[in-house]
């Protein structure tokens, strides 16, 4: 396309914008970018009535494990994105697993997008409209790539926001020792971004999205976040779910000012950071709602504790033995747990020995169905069965746990998916499903499958309603008004200023049964509300 048809339909899309109920003063300045627009093409004003559709932010499948997307992949990202396997540092190998990745595969069929319109009205009021002060500028009043718009018209208005993108990066989890199940999560979120692409943006502009491999590792992800902030000059980050590198940035993001929304919200360290907002539960809260579900409802009272051998783990353990031993149980057995030595064979024969009744964990479901197998391999099954956080609710657990792991229970955050889906009496789970399994068929839904969903709704609606002047402060400002999100999944959120954002507080319990010969999971309790 030339120069001067860029110029049409960007005004094309502008004026359009003002006509579809924006304010007075969106439409002056709409009028006012107009003019620029015009001045610096050299066309004429009167007559600008077709507007050439833009082209949906394209993608890049390069990430390891992707294999499962709608449509094609694409080497290309809008809105200055590098070239795929670009490692973070700015090396041009790819052997790092890292990509630059658009929002989401590129199909564009016209199925119901996220954010397109709100499942979950937020009780918030709009952002102040006061403007981003003026950033300098080749041409007078026209803003340079990356500096604030002075008139807040809708073009360069913050760091990685122009008149038609918003730049925002992604950590997702492709490679590593959770990489089989991770790629799902990251997956849910490119599928919500780019259903918001596809039905034309957030106010006219296009996600375009930096997806980086953290292997689940904190080292390599604060790596991919440093660059993707100082080199890459993203707005913010989306619905990134892995919990080693959101606990790790925290800190960092809150001294650059740069968002993190929508984020897993499973460690605890998420909770001290004024830039962060989870949209998951903790680890902590899990464990304290099933801990009281197991002491009063099972009548738990020698309880063992696999944990992984890290903050989220020994987090989880310090809240559930402080739970179950107020209500007379206690853990008798407690073990950390590595992926390269899980240790289960050591735990079960502790477990046994201490005669325990209840099995508790925090590990990821290839360590759990080790122990669940170990277990079975040694005839012992504790009274009340096997239990742990949202890592073990997958799709593929029953499968690795065998007919051994009949009757595990897992804490979610979420409304399970036999009680909202097949009943059909949630909105927001068929609009979940609908658009995840658009772009990714094969997704296994999970607890943080609809975390990162869920994310790029609060993403999305807080950009919606800040117009066209969209800043990192404002995007702030407007999210910790937000009191009371219903997310059409079971739970509301909210965030407050100056307060941990810690917005949910549910659990659902759900149980893996046996019914026809296949272990499937079932709603068992819920909602369980942490007061």
């Amino acid at each position: 396309m030339s120069r001067s048809r860029c110029f049409v339909a960007l005004i094309g899309a502008l004026v359009l914008t003002a006509a579809c109920g924006g304010s007075d003063k969106q439409r002056d300045a709409v009028a006012k970018r107009q003019a620029l627009l015009v001045a610096a093409a050299g066309q004429p004003a009167a007559g600008t009535s077709a507007v050439e559709p833009g082209a949906a932010a394209s993608t890049d499948q390069s990430a390891a494990g992707d294999s499962s997307a709608a449509g094609s992949a694409s080497p290309e990202s809008g809105g200055g994105s590098t070239p795929a396997g670009v490692a973070a540092g700015g090396s041009g190998s790819s052997s790092s697993g890292t990509a630059a990745v658009a929002a989401g595969p590129s199909a564009k069929s016209g199925a119901t997008a996220a954010g397109s319109g709100s499942a979950g009205a937020a009780k918030s009021a709009a952002s102040p409209g006061a403007a981003a002060s003026p950033g300098a500028a080749a041409t007078p009043g026209v803003p340079t790539p990356g500096a604030p718009d002075a008139g807040g018209a809708g073009g360069a208005t913050d760091v990685g926001v122009t008149a038609g993108s918003i730049k925002l990066g992604h950590i997702g989890i492709y490679s590593g020792p959770v990489g089989s199940f991770g790629q799902h999560l990251s997956n849910a979120c490119r599928a919500s971004l780019q259903a918001v692409n596809d039905a034309g943006g957030v106010n006219g502009r296009k996600y375009d999205v930096l997806v980086r491999d953290d292997g689940w590792d904190a080292t390599k992800g604060s790596n991919a976040v440093r660059d993707l902030v100082e080199r890459q000059k993203v707005f913010g980050f989306a619905c990134s779910q892995s919990v080693p590198t959101n606990d790790a940035i925290t800190p960092y993001l809150d001294s650059q000012k740069v968002p993190n929304v929508g984020s897993d919200g499973w460690g605890e360290a998420q909770y001290a950071g004024q830039w962060s907002y989870p949209t998951g539960a903790s680890g902590v809260n899990q464990a304290q709602n099933l801990a009281l579900y197991q002491a009063q409802k099972q009548g738990a009272k020698a309880v063992g504790v696999l944990y992984w051998n890290n903050t989220t783990g020994k987090s989880y353990l310090d809240a559930y033995k402080k739970v179950v031993e107020a209500n007379g149980g206690k853990v008798v057995v407690a073990q950390a747990a590595n992926f390269d030595d899980p240790g289960t064979s050591t735990f079960i024969a502790q477990s046994r020995a201490a005669n325990v009744d209840t099995i508790t964990t925090m590990v990821d479901p290839g360590i759990f169905a080790r122990m669940v197998r170990e277990a079975a391999a040694q005839g012992y099954k504790p009274k009340n069965g096997f239990s742990g956080g949202a890592a073990l609710y997958f799709q593929a657990t029953p499968g690795l746990t065998g007919p051994a792991g009949d009757g595990t229970i897992a804490a979610i955050d979420w409304v399970p998916d036999d009680l909202a889906g097949p009943a059909g009496n949630s909105a927001g789970y068929r609009d979940y499903k609908q658009v995840t399994e658009k772009y990714y068929p094969g997704i296994d839904h999970s607890n943080w499958t609809k975390t990162a969903f869920v994310g790029a709704r609060v993403l999305t609606d807080a950009l919606k309603r800040l117009g066209l002047n969209v800043t990192r402060q404002r995007l702030k400002d407007d999210l910790d008004r937000v009191a009371d999100f219903d997310t059409g999944l079971g739970a509301r959120i909210g965030f407050q200023p100056g307060q941990p954002h810690r917005s949910h507080k549910t659990t659902y319990l759900a149980q893996l049964r046996n019914e026809g010969g296949k272990l499937v999971w079932k709603y068992l309790a819920g909602p369980i509300v942490n007061k």
